[in-house]
């Protein structure tokens, strides 16, 4: 016998249903999952749907896709428009009979897709002109929503169109990468053996011809000053990218110190390896590792000759962080007492590398507010981690 859910609260008690993949959940049991499936229910109101899921999400901000289809919701709960995520929502097969309704999810910026058909509100006068992908009237509602945005994140919009649009643009129609561009001006605007004058070079070209997305000045402080408090025997770089914090590191390195620096991408590869000679670190100061760090890390104490990084420079893909710093432990490549420098972690942002680092007892934390080089209205920092060893 097959039993529908009539109240939200009935979720706590049932199994969830089983997918093409496993459910992961955290160490407190709750689910790690950002969609949540209540289709083919008769549900017709979501009353303590917080704090339901609360109970039964680990981090239930994070929900993206929501299906409520198939069940006998009248009106669109405000509770929705809560999740500012949520960017798929289906709602077909319900009960909704105004389509005023849907104007309350307005308010939700990364609404993309939202269903409908199957409604009541299908049979309203107009609703098949009204609604194609979105109706006329939906669009106005969402009007004051865009100007808003577009007043508010301005910055973010500028960001996009320089280190997206722009940035795709003339990759098209140079055939050439940016890093690849920038190196060539650092060939005609720099000084050879000189890696402060490089570096100034690459925050000009930044500034004033193409957004790099390197680390800047302001944070570029930050690490320097960080490498010379520390004074490290041996440092580990995950991203070189076009080598602005690699030659940051470098410079600010004690004699006979070492830097290993890995990049994925081939191509960025061959660009950066060249400013690092070109700023005159051989190979023995600065070692470039071209793969990817999941499969590098294993082969650093074998095949590279690291026992141990004292400090680690997290500048690749945030999304990365965390099992990139979990394989650090697991292989025991930092002493107690290391320390690990991550930079984006507010933005694009790192939440479940800062929750792990804050909660799995082995780091303290210090969070370096900064903003983005060329964008400072842009809020982003670097996380200072100090390792205490093993649990």
């Amino acid at each position: 016998m097959v039993e529908f859910w009539a109240s939200v609260t009935d979720l706590i008690s049932e199994e969830p249903r089983t997918g093409l993949r496993p459910l992961r959940h955290s160490k407190s049991g709750k689910s790690l999952t950002q969609a949540l499936w209540l289709n083919n229910n008769v549900l017709n109101e979501l009353k303590d749907f917080n704090q339901v899921i609360s109970q039964l999400l680990e981090y239930p901000g994070n929900l993206a896709w929501i299906d409520l289809s198939f069940n006998d919701l009248t009106s669109i709960d405000p509770v929705l428009t809560t999740f500012f995520n949520l960017s798929v929502l289906y709602l077909h097969g319900n009960s909704i009979q105004r389509l005023g309704e849907v104007n309350k999810l307005a308010i939700l910026p990364r609404l993309r897709s939202l269903t409908l058909h199957g409604n009541p509100i299908e049979e309203e006068k107009g609703y098949r002109t009204q609604v194609g992908t979105m109706s006329p009237a939906i669009a106005l509602a969402f009007l004051p929503l865009v100007v808003t945005l577009l007043v508010r994140y301005r910055h973010h919009f500028r960001l996009l169109v320089r280190s997206v649009l722009l940035r795709s643009l003339r990759d098209c129609l140079s055939e050439l990468r940016i890093e690849e561009r920038a190196f060539s001006y650092v060939l005609t605007h720099a000084l050879p053996g000189d890696p402060g004058h490089i570096l100034t070079t690459l925050d000009h070209w930044s500034s004033h011809c193409e957004y790099l997305s390197h680390m800047g000045p302001v944070k570029g402080q930050i690490l320097m000053r960080l490498v010379e408090e520390k004074a490290p025997a041996c440092v580990l770089e995950l991203g070189t990218y076009c080598a602005y914090s690699t030659l940051l590191i470098a410079r600010a390195l004690p004699a006979g110190s070492r830097l290993l620096t890995i990049e994925q991408d081939p191509r960025t590869a061959v660009v950066a390896e060249k400013l690092i000679r070109l700023a005159g670190f051989d190979e023995r100061t600065v070692e470039l590792i071209v793969g990817s760090t999941e499969e590098v890390i294993p082969r650093l104490r074998t095949q590279y000759q690291l026992s141990r990084a004292d400090l680690v420079v997290l500048a690749h893909r945030p999304r990365c962080y965390l099992r990139d710093l979990q394989l650090l432990e697991a292989h025991a490549l930092m002493p107690a007492g290391a320390t690990v420098l991550a930079d984006h972690v507010l933005f694009p942002g790192a939440p479940r590398f800062l929750q792990y680092a804050k909660s799995c007892g082995r780091y303290r934390c210090r969070l370096h507010h900064t903003g983005l080089p060329d964008f400072p209205a842009i809020k982003d920092g670097l996380v200072q981690l100090t390792y205490a060893g093993p649990g």
